[in-house]
């Protein structure tokens, strides 16, 4: 029985040969002017989607900026990081163009929108809820005449802290996301939320102003934390990241996070947005302001170490270059 069954398995391999042709690297420019950083182009060659080594930097490409109508070249270059004396500016309106020896030239255009107009965000943490909830309240004008995106970040600092549970020394390496929930659902354009996670809690907060244009909205943000930011409130650095986003920043952004999470060998790939005459990579304006936050309690509340935590004092200060 075992040998029919090894006769009948062998009958039923067949090799076909076939040619494949051999594909050439493309050329990936990856771009976002902001207002609070020194802009840089990331410039490499693509790689296989198996291929697990680090992409290639392309070292000899000439790349020119325009800034309107101001034509400027990099002035330095690391690895892959081509670097322009520049620092992004509400309004700019800029052209980019790389010239790689082989490759055709890859253009592409963008303006940096205006900085978010909202008003000091006032925060408190109530501890009582499942996974401390914090809430951050806060007035967002939206500028008449013009289409805009945002989205919001909450971002922890990285550094190290004293564990009073542990008696020892915790670093914290990653920046933690706290999960956001609108309470203001006006706010939110439906077609962006649903394609955004199927899910009411949302690692970033990104919609256009579709409902709101031209007007001020009060905005309150509900997160989810985890319990130890309640025990050691003073050594926790959060800090509210709040973006405006250029049209083409919006929809490539949209479109990173749609793919989060279903990355699989056996998925069909995902389509990235791209504004670049290549079509692979982004070149996109951002205006961003951050907002460094200290919550104050609702409530007095217990520690693990059965000590009453005072109510802190909430304290916000604006960042915006």
């Amino acid at each position: 029985m075992t040998a029919l069954s090894s006769v009948a398995i062998q009958s039923c391999e067949k090799v076909v040969e076939f040619d494949v042709e051999d594909l050439q690297q493309s050329v990936v420019v990856n771009a976002l002017p902001c207002t609070d950083s020194l802009f840089f182009v990331n410039i490499t060659y693509s790689r296989f989607f198996l291929d697990n080594k680090d992409f290639t930097p392309v070292d000899n490409a000439t790349v020119t900026l325009d800034i309107n109508g101001t034509s400027t070249s990099f002035t330095s270059r690391d690895g892959a990081n081509y670097y322009f004396g520049y620092n992004a500016t509400a309004g700019d309106t800029l052209t980019l163009s790389v010239d790689v020896p082989g490759h055709p030239t890859i253009t592409g255009g963008t303006r940096v929108p205006a900085l978010p107009n909202m008003s000091f965000p006032l925060a408190e943490l109530d501890t009582l809820l499942p996974f401390n909830t914090a809430e951050i309240s806060f007035t967002l004008t939206d500028p008449i005449g013009e289409n805009y995106y945002y989205i919001y970040v909450m971002e922890r600092d990285s550094g190290s802290r004293w564990n009073d549970w542990d008696k020892v020394w915790d670093t914290i390496d990653t920046v933690r996301h706290a999960y956001f929930n609108c309470i203001n659902k006006e706010i939110t354009n439906p077609e962006v939320n649903s394609a955004e996670g199927l899910m009411d809690y949302f690692t970033k907060l990104l919609f256009t102003d579709k409902n709101i244009e031209g007007a001020s909205t009060e905005v309150l943000l509900s997160i989810m934390m985890l319990k130890d930011t309640a025990e050691h409130p003073m050594l926790h650095e959060y800090t509210l990241v709040v973006e405006s986003l250029s049209p083409e920043a919006f929809r490539y952004t949209k479109d990173v996070l749609n793919s989060q999470g279903a990355a699989s060998y056996f998925a069909e790939p995902a389509r990235i947005y791209s504004n670049l005459s290549s079509q692979i990579g982004i070149f996109a304006g951002i205006a961003r302001r951050q907002y460094p936050l200290t919550f104050t309690y609702k409530e007095p509340t217990i520690n693990r170490m059965a000590k009453t935590l005072k109510p802190s004092s909430a304290s916000a200060v604006q960042h915006s270059r």
